[in-house]
């Protein structure tokens, strides 16, 4: 028995933000970082709170990979405000930001009272970015800055009641976000669809989801003012996060969450350098032994359309696909290419392999994991050493 679950609520394309108009007269606190309040960008829902006469309070302390300190700082301010709607809007780390907090806030009040005596806030998720699909998923990560690590949260209580995609939040973007965001969005959908507990609905999202990417990204990141292929990646975001919420994620974010929390690499472009090695290591490329999952990527190949008859080229033709975007979006092809350092990335590795194998996405990889695996598959992401056979 499969499930699938398609929630929340979407309203998406120009003037979505509309729907706030219609928010009960209720009291609601803002989650969003600092950047979103001092470009101004915040007031497009303040200012409409404004008009309608709700009673707010702004929580702007959500960084990049928000830290458990930001959680606990937000959860203090829930539990003073007390409100009915909880409203986040920012890129992926303001929407888990949220999602921690409103899941922690639930779990200490059941500790002190029945369920069934806890009020939960309406969630509003208004992601400026498009990446994450946190807006649509029941995951949210945290950074524990004294171990560097990324902590995974999964929960169904995450997941929003309403997501608003409303592009005009993306049309600021620099290129280089719209990169990673983009990047990030494929990782998706391509681990989804590998996933051992993908099906058809979660297939159905992801394979749309690839093949927009393909299409529009590099529209996108050639002039990030173009409305339509803003809508498209909004779309492609949104559909993924789909996906991979009902499915899984995979080696490729397993080995992105700790090595972009140990070396501090942005996370889809953490996920973009990666993604061509595990596609390579997952479908056996290069190696003897066949793993399995070759059909599964040859056909993904096949249906964005740089597929071929055979499974393993169409495997070789998608790692290949996935190189010359990262090419022509200046993303490095290696970690050291990236900036890390040959030194701390020796010293580091071994802590490093023990905490990816211990990261849940790492779990679900449809292709067994050994700690020999991942040593040597970092070793040849570090130098760029990407072996695909013929």
């Amino acid at each position: 028995m499969h499930l699938f679950e398609a929630c929340p609520k979407i309203y998406f394309g120009e003037n979505a933000l509309d729907y706030l108009d219609g928010l009960p007269r209720e009291k609601v606190l803002l989650v969003t970082d600092p950047f979103m309040v001092s470009s101004g960008a915040v007031k497009a829902v303040t200012g409409r709170l404004d008009r309608l006469g709700l009673e707010y309070a702004v929580f702007s302390q959500v960084e990049p990979d928000p830290s458990i300190e930001t959680i606990a700082a937000g959860l203090q301010q829930i539990f003073h405000e007390k409100p009915d709607i909880v409203i986040a809007l920012g890129g992926g780390s303001a929407i888990d930001a949220t999602k921690a907090m409103l899941y922690f806030c639930t779990r200490f009040k059941g500790i002190m009272m029945g369920r069934q005596h806890i009020h939960q806030p309406m969630f509003i998720a208004i992601p400026t970015t498009s990446g994450t699909g946190s807006e649509v998923t029941s995951y949210a990560v945290v950074s524990d800055r004294q171990r560097n690590v990324k902590i995974p949260l999964s929960h169904r209580s995450m997941t929003p009641e309403v997501a608003i995609l409303d592009p005009e939040f993306t049309k600021t973007l620099p290129a280089d976000m719209v990169a990673y965001t983009g990047m990030d969005v494929l990782t998706h959908a391509v681990e989804a669809y590998v996933s051992g507990k993908a099906n058809d609905f979660t297939d159905l999202f992801a394979r749309d989801a690839a093949e927009k990417v393909l299409r529009y990204l590099p529209v996108l990141y050639a002039d990030v003012s173009n409305v339509a292929p803003r809508e498209k990646m909004f779309t492609a975001s949104t559909m993924a996060g789909l996906a991979f919420t009902n499915s899984s994620l995979g080696l490729c974010h397993g080995i992105a969450h700790t090595i972009g929390a140990e070396f501090h690499l942005p996370h889809g472009k953490a996920n973009a350098i990666i993604l061509p090695y595990v596609i390579a290591f997952n479908a056996g490329l290069g190696r003897k032994a066949a793993t399995g999952l070759e059909g599964r990527y040859a056909g993904l190949a096949r249906s964005i359309g740089v597929g071929a008859p055979d499974d393993g080229e169409s495997c070789r033709r998608l790692v290949c696909t996935v190189q010359v975007l990262c090419e022509r979006f200046g993303i490095p092809g290696s970690f050291e290419a990236a900036g890390i350092d040959r030194a701390a990335f020796r010293q580091r590795q071994e802590a490093c392999v023990r905490k990816i194998l211990e990261d849940v996405c790492t779990k679900a990889n449809p292709a067994p994991v050994t700690a020999r695996d991942i040593s040597e598959l970092l070793e040849a992401i570090f130098d760029g050493r990407l072996e695909v056979g013929t």
